[in-house]
């Protein structure tokens, strides 16, 4: 499988088609329809026989970890391979090469709101245990009900979070759709 990274902007027709295709297979959903911010996500595509097969994308966000440490967040979504090629190994692929660009990126930590725990964390994402804060405006809310999975991109970050508690806590900016 080829990969490509290619910013949302710079998508042409048929990547734009191919893409929405296995979202909306997916999802049930387009992922640059339903909100604006995702109209400067980055796309990661798998290639086979010319045709995109694999997908995810990437926002970024700014995590503040326990009130004190800014973290660059890559904030992945619409991971998803087509349902014909699926069992194959095309979408753990593709996250190997989405977790090498992003450490050659700059970026510290990527993050992600899972459907399925289980595939996620056997390449190593593991479950974030503190509180999870969204802050707009001048106000702060807790959102419990959400559960994140984190990927440590650097080595500073390991170390702290490889300790993560529930006394710990990640807060970043309000977004429009779905906030984590």
């Amino acid at each position: 499988m080829q990969f490509k990274i290619i910013p949302a902007q710079k998508l042409d027709k048929l990547q734009r088609q191919q893409i929405a295709e296995l979202c909306f297979t997916a999802f049930d959903e387009d992922p640059w329809s339903q909100y604006a911010f995702m109209q400067t996500a980055s796309h990661l595509v798998g290639i086979l026989d010319e045709k995109i097969v694999s997908h995810a994308l990437w926002t970024d966000r700014i995590f503040i970890i326990n009130d004190n440490t800014s973290v660059k967040t890559a904030y992945v979504e619409y991971v998803t391979t087509d349902y014909r090629l699926r069992g194959k190994g095309l979408a753990s692929q593709l996250l190997r090469y989405l977790i090498d660009a992003l450490t050659t990126l700059g970026y510290e930590l990527a993050a992600l709101q899972p459907e399925d725990d289980a595939f996620y964390k056997k390449l190593g994402w593991t479950s974030w245990l503190g509180s999870l804060y969204i802050k707009q405006n001048t106000s702060t809310y807790l959102t419990d009900m959400h559960e994140i999975l984190l990927y440590s991109l650097s080595v500073k970050l390991k170390e702290l979070l490889s300790h993560n508690t529930v006394d710990d806590a990640i807060c970043t900016d309000w977004r429009e759709g779905e906030l984590w």
